[in-house]
Formats: structure tokens, C-alpha cells, sequence
């Protein structure tokens, strides 16, 4: 029986962690009392073999089936009370009264911590087997009762045993729970703290689109990957007119809850901003005064606005750039990557901020791929970066493919790049694809 861990123990009831508790120490005595009968039986087995004496090696036989069945069943209290009716019949062949047999078992139960009633039911049945008048012709054949003294000694002994048991068992429960309750509150706390994590995630993964919008002109495919519970990366499409579809791609320095605090007053903004999307400068200057005003000086967030425009059979893309990647277009016609996006500084840094615009005209089978950091610097088990290069190899293999194509082209490849490295920064994609 493997004693269970605190760990283990503080997700039970205080009641039931205290019996596991001790019946585990229980077990580990009781191991050691089967252990010492089980070389007697073999002893005994080996005796009765050479003498030939088949009937007691019949008898030793089904009392070693016995004691090993109690090993698997783990019943010290039935193991006690068998020893109660092996003690009485040792006592009726033993010389005098036989009674000096039954002082063994109270000093053998000092070691059991049991409940108080199975310590009363077993002394009680110790003290009516002591004194029973049994003999080994039958019960009350002329059998006399054993010497008061006898008696009386036998009963002290048992009381002062039952009492020394009871005291050492209250010790060590108050012992045991006196650390039970410590790691119990902490893991109440640990649990409460779980509950918030898991909840924060929900909130998170409930700001990200649930679904592109259905635009007949553009194709889109996204994916995010958060570090840890609550990551520190969002998108989001803004829906401007049948024809004007706004992007934004985030990323907050770090991830966890903080992080995706930041992130919720960052996307709380854009909503608010909506209608201004169209002049994605103006909107990363006024984020940017946001930023500085309700964070401290060590959080910054990286943020793209995209502009995505319908004219006709072709389009365009404005974009504005604070401290993001910038984006890949594949160019169908010219059937290469040119990356659109120039740097500035994130947003909330208490830098001098020049935001500048960018734009490139957009034709059919065009694609757009918004992406963060966390993509490009994932690492191998060899420390070895993912890297740019690699990232527009597997665009391009799937270029000619859906937006979904393109993006499940790229995960499958960063994935087998990564093999089993674990994840170190979150990790958005959004493909672009030109109808």
C-alpha cells in the first residue's frame, strides 16, 4: 500500500485524510507483524514436511493462504481479532491459567492508530477472551475463573495501554493536521488562483473573432497560440464598410495576466477608435498616449493597423507600424515576398513617436500575412531560431493555395521545426488572401 502524499491528502475532507493518513501507517505495522508470522508458517511447514505430520501442515498451510490474504486485503483490524483467537488457543495449552498470553496484544496495539471505537472493541474482546472460562474440552466444562489478581492486572494493563494509544493517536493527529491544514489553505488558494487563470483565458480567448468576416473579396485564416494561460498577443478584424476591412495585430511585452490586462484596455480602445481605423496613424498616436497614461514605464505593446481596401479588380493596404513585425505581401504577379511595415517605436515607451504610412496596391491572389514575434524567434531544441527565411519558404510553398492553406502550411512547418522545445513567446498568424 503506497502511503498517500499531502498532496494528495489536502484534496480529502479533514476526517477522511486523517483515517487515510493513518491507515496507511497502520498498513506499514501491520507489513511487519504478517512478515514475522509468515517465517513462523514457513518454519512451521518446513517441521511439519520432515515429520510428516500432514494434518498440522494442512492447518499451517490455509493459516499462510490466510496471512497473505490479509497482506492484499490490508485488514489490520481482522488481523487483530484473529490474533485474539490465536492467543486463546495458545492459552489453553499453555501451562497454569494461560492468561499471560493476552499481555501481548495491548503492548502490540500501542503501535495501531485506529478509531476509538475499534481500539475499545478490540481491548473489550481481549478482556472477554482473557477471562472467558473455556477449556479444551468446551466452553464452561469446569472451567474456573482465572485468579482475581490475574484479572486485575490483565485489566490495568489493557486500560493503561487503551489510554497511552488514545493519547499517542490524538498527538499525532493534531501533529498531522496542524501541517493538513497549512497546505490544505494553500491549495484552496491554488485552486481559487487556477479558477481565475482558467477564467482569464476565457475572457481572452472570447475577445479573439470567433470568425472572419464574410467579405466575397478577401479570404482570411488566423491562428493564436498563447505561451502560457493568459498570452500577451491579439487580432482582431474591424469591418469598416462591404469594401474597407481594418486589421489589427498586438503584442504585449511578456505574457501572462498582466499582460492580458494590458491587452483588454488596448482592444477596449480599437472598438472605441472603430470609425477612425481608416487613418491608422491617428489611431496608433492616440493608443499610444493610452498606453503611457494607465501603464508603468517597463510595458510597451507592439500594434499593426492595416487598412484593406476594394477598388474595382484590385485594392490596396495602408498600414502603420509601432514596434511590430512587419507584414509579408506575396506579390501573385511577381511571385515573391516584399515585407511592408516600417519601424517605430511600441506604443507606451516614452519615446518620440514618428508613426508612418505605408501603402501597396493589392491584386487578385494576392496575400497578406500578419504575424508576431513569437513566430519568426521560436526555438529549437538546438537553440537555433525559426527565422525570417524559413518563415517566407513556407509561405511561399503554399502560396498558391487558400488562406488556410497558407496557414496551416506555416504551423505545420514551425512545428516540425520546434520537434518537442517548448513554446516561449505567444504566437499569432493572420493570412490575407486577395480574391
Amino acid at each position: 500500500m503506497k502511503a498517500p502524499t499531502l498532496d494528495e491528502l489536502v484534496l480529502l475532507p479533514e476526517t477522511l485524510a486523517v483515517q487515510r493518513h493513518f491507515d496507511a501507517r497502520n498498513y506499514r505495522v501491520f507489513r511487519w507483524l504478517l512478515g514475522l508470522d509468515l517465517l513462523c508458517l514457513l518454519a512451521a511447514i518446513g517441521a511439519a514436511l520432515q515429520h510428516g505430520w500432514y494434518v498440522s501442515l494442512a492447518v499451517h498451510v490455509l493459516a499462510l493462504l490466510a496471512t497473505m490474504a490479509l497482506i492484499a486485503a490490508r485488514q489490520a483490524q481482522v488481523y487483530l481479532g484473529l490474533g485474539l483467537v490465536v492467543l486463546k488457543m495458545l492459552s489453553l495449552h499453555a501451562e497454569g491459567d494461560g492468561l499471560g498470553v493476552f499481555f501481548v496484544l495491548p503492548f502490540a496495539l500501542l503501535f495501531f492508530r485506529l478509531r476509538v471505537v475499534e481500539e475499545l472493541s478490540l481491548f473489550f474482546a481481549l478482556w472477554v477472551a482473557a477471562v472467558l472460562p473455556f477449556t479444551r474440552q468446551g466452553w464452561l466444562s469446569g472451567a474456573a475463573l482465572p485468579p482475581l489478581s490475574e484479572v486485575t492486572a490483565l485489566s490495568v494493563t489493557a486500560a493503561l495501554c487503551l489510554a497511552a494509544t488514545a493519547i499517542f493517536t490524538q498527538i499525532e493527529k493534531r501533529r498531522f493536521l496542524a501541517g493538513w491544514r497549512k497546505e490544505h489553505a494553500r491549495a484552496r488558494e491554488r485552486e481559487r488562483m487556477r479558477e481565475e487563470i482558467d477564467m482569464a483565458r476565457r475572457i481572452q480567448l472570447s475577445m479573439l473573432p470567433q470568425s472572419p468576416p464574410d467579405l466575397p473579396w478577401i479570404e482570411l485564416a488566423a491562428a493564436s497560440l498563447p505561451a502560457t494561460e493568459v498570452g500577451g498577443d491579439y487580432y482582431d478584424y474591424f469591418r469598416l464598410s462591404p469594401s474597407r476591412l481594418a486589421v489589427a495585430i498586438g503584442d504585449v511585452a511578456g505574457h501572462g495576466l498582466a499582460s492580458g490586462l494590458v491587452l483588454s484596455g488596448v482592444r477596449s480602445c480599437l472598438y472605441l477608435l472603430e470609425e477612425e481605423l481608416a487613418v491608422p496613424v491617428t489611431v496608433l498616436c492616440r493608443l499610444n498616449h493610452m498606453v503611457r497614461r494607465t501603464t508603468d514605464r517597463r510595458t510597451y505593446v507592439t500594434l499593426l493597423c492595416a487598412l484593406l481596401e476594394r477598388e474595382g479588380g484590385s485594392g490596396t493596404v495602408t498600414l502603420a507600424s509601432a514596434g511590430h513585425p512587419p507584414v509579408l505581401h506575396y506579390s501573385a504577379r511577381a511571385g515573391r515576398c516584399e515585407r511592408v511595415g516600417k519601424g517605430a517605436p511600441p506604443l507606451g515607451t516614452f519615446l518620440e513617436a514618428a508613426y508612418v504610412t505605408e501603402s501597396r496596391p493589392l491584386l487578385p491572389r494576392d496575400l497578406l500575412v500578419f504575424y508576431s514575434d513569437g513566430l519568426v524567434e521560436s526555438r529549437n531544441a538546438q537553440g537555433q531560431d525559426y527565422g525570417d527565411a524559413r518563415f517566407e519558404r513556407a509561405v511561399l510553398r503554399a502560396a498558391g493555395g487558400s488562406a488556410r492553406d497558407v496557414r496551416d502550411s506555416v504551423l505545420g512547418d514551425l512545428a516540425n521545426f520546434k520537434g518537442d522545445a517548448e513554446q516561449g513567446d505567444d504566437i499569432t498568424l493572420v493570412v490575407a488572401r486577395i480574391r
